[in-house]
């Protein structure tokens, strides 16, 4: 079995109402997807299944769609998670200013924008794989980026607060 994250994209006070966390947790269980777990408010689900990765990620959607929402899915393996955390290309934001510091889920990798490829900020990015990290810094309120018109692609961001929460989830099952 193998450990996955569903991340969902546009969780708010609207959604946790038609779709409040635990019952959407109860739907995916129903579908078969064991050891469910719900991580935060920003619609984290943490789990284990014998499926792939994209029939988990269908099963998911079909599981929010059940809800009358739309909201997009992205997953990742318990693997993928680790070795986004390995890469930490900014260590002083990690440890001084993580809720400061982004991660961009995109379901594919998509075709760096050359304005990213050779960005020179204020904002600092990597790319790694389907993922976009960024330390905003100081300027996270102030930032100008318009990530997703930029790459062409629809990402959900969580910061790195987040993503170690959630990569601890996961060793934990």
């Amino acid at each position: 079995m193998t450990a996955y994250v569903a991340l969902l994209r546009g969780i708010g006070p609207v959604t946790h109402k038609a779709m409040p966390l635990g019952e959407l947790a109860a739907a995916c269980g129903k579908m078969g997807l064991g050891e469910m777990v719900s991580v935060g408010n920003t619609g984290n689900l943490v789990f284990r299944s014998g499926e792939s990765q994209a029939a988990v990620e269908a099963m998911v959607t079909d599981a929010v769609k059940g809800f009358g929402l739309g909201l997009e899915v992205f997953t990742r393996t318990a693997r993928q998670i680790q070795m986004l955390v390995g890469v930490a290309p900014f260590p002083d934001a990690a440890a001084g200013w993580p809720s400061q510091m982004g991660v961009c889920f995109f379901h594919k990798d998509p075709s760096w924008p050359a304005a990213y490829l050779g960005f020179g900020g204020p904002e600092r990015m990597r790319m790694f794989s389907s993922h976009l990290i960024i330390d905003y810094g100081a300027q996270i309120s102030l930032s100008k980026l318009t990530i997703e018109k930029s790459v062409g692609a629809r990402m959900t961001q969580r910061n790195w607060n987040s993503v170690l929460t959630i990569a601890g989830r996961l060793a934990a099952l």
